[in-house]
């Protein structure tokens, strides 16, 4: 079977993989002439190259020492580890034998064409993912791996997981940084707990918070009658749009719509990633495994309930489900290993309903892990009494997870 993948990200990159190792012929078309889609070459691997010297920065800094990396030596860091990771990618469809196309595709009549040429397909797999918002006067995180521009006043516009994560990252390579927020808090969609704890640690580490805030942008940006200092660049973190040029034919309101076996309802054509309104690279790859196997013949659905999510901040700041129902709150400062280490900001939260786990959330260090492993409990309907007898090490941060379910199994 012919199944031609539009797109390079992790979704197109997956569907591909699993479409190929289920013995079917394989085109994968990209439009640019690096593969890897924005997660690769703009987005979560950029940014956590970047961010990587950053921890050691801050780690540095909480046992009374002094390390400082320059912005050119991050953004020097980041490219290389792109160039890597690309090419990394391109190596990886070749060993399954997947045909890389580059060129600018669209959809007509059902089919694909490349250059004016209609490549055979069986089945389809739509990956294009998101486009950066434009503003004008503004950049977006996409560019600051590449921004070639001495700059010192960062004022970023959003509070959500971008705003948060680029801000922190930019004010631990030593920028002055300010955040203009509509809502009363940052994260403001999230749980009550973590968001008050966030915007207060914001506060403290020394970023200016506009909370409850419209921004009109212009020859200087203001928030109603008031001028905000000009900065040197405003960085938009909000506002990406479906990459649908050329597939506008597939049935979408904004996002592409798609169901449980990410299929689009039009002829054999499923799509996967961003373009069905999803944002994180994880999500993508596992939408677009979904895909190849359904595209393939092999029944498979896609859970999105527990799905875990990282803001890459130190602490980190990670959550799953919700947070309804009986909930628990370890403070980080309770922990042994956090207390050996000195990293004691922050806590876990996590709730239930009777004995199911429902949700979770962490600020600390290894909030990553620590949610992984909630989220795990919760996709596999592992309830209170058994989760408990999972062993964690000792001394380890894991042991918070341990803590929160004796306290909730009684």
């Amino acid at each position: 079977m012919n199944i031609t993948i539009i797109g390079s990200g992790p979704a197109g990159v997956y569907s591909a993989i699993v479409s190929a190792k289920l013995g079917n012929k394989v085109k994968l078309v990209e439009k640019n002439d690096k593969l890897g889609g924005t997660c690769v070459l703009y987005g979560c691997i950029p940014s956590k190259a970047m961010l990587h010297p950053l921890f050691l920065k801050y780690l540095a800094e909480e046992t009374g020492r002094e390390l400082n990396f320059s912005f050119s030596e991050i953004q020097k860091i980041a490219k290389n580890v792109v160039n890597r990771l690309s090419k990394g990618v391109e190596y990886m469809l070749e060993s399954y034998g997947i045909e890389v196309i580059h060129g600018k595709a669209q959809l007509k009549g059902g089919n694909i064409q490349v250059g004016g040429q209609t490549i055979p397909s069986d089945k389809i797999i739509v990956a294009t993912g998101t486009e950066k918002p434009q503003i004008e006067g503004t950049i977006a995180s996409d560019d600051l791996p590449y921004l070639d521009k001495e700059f010192s006043k960062v004022l970023v516009i959003g509070g959500g997981a971008g705003g948060v994560e680029y801000a922190w990252l930019l004010k631990m390579s030593g920028k002055d940084v300010s955040i203009v927020e509509k809502s009363d808090s940052l994260l403001p969609y999230l749980d009550e707990d973590l968001k008050k704890a966030v915007t207060a640690y914001f506060k403290k580490i020394g970023i200016k918070l506009y909370l409850s805030s419209e921004i009109t942008l212009g020859d200087k940006p203001r928030i109603g009658n008031e001028e905000l200092p000009q900065p040197d660049i405003i960085l938009y973190t909000f506002g990406r749009k479906p990459a649908l040029d050329g597939f506008e034919e597939l049935p979408h309101e904004k996002w592409i719509k798609v169901d449980k076996r990410m299929y689009t309802g039009v002829n054999n054509i499923y799509a996967a990633g961003d373009i069905t309104g999803t944002f994180t690279a994880h999500e993508a790859i596992h939408e677009g495994f979904i895909a190849g196997l359904n595209a393939s013949g092999v029944e498979k659905y896609y859970n999105p309930e527990a799905v875990p999510k990282v803001i890459y901040t130190e602490p980190q700041i990670a959550y799953v489900g919700n947070t309804k129902g009986k909930c628990v709150k370890i403070n980080m400062a309770e922990i042994p290993r956090a207390i050996a280490e000195g990293l004691t900001e922050g806590f876990l939260k996590v709730c239930t309903e009777g004995k199911k786990i429902t949700g979770a959330v962490a600020f600390s260090h290894d909030a990553e892990n620590i949610i992984t492993l909630i989220s795990m409990f919760i996709n596999y309907g592992i309830e209170i009494d058994k989760a408990i007898d999972f062993i964690e090490p000792h001394p380890s941060y894991l042991e918070a997870v341990f803590e929160a379910l004796l306290r909730l199994n009684s």
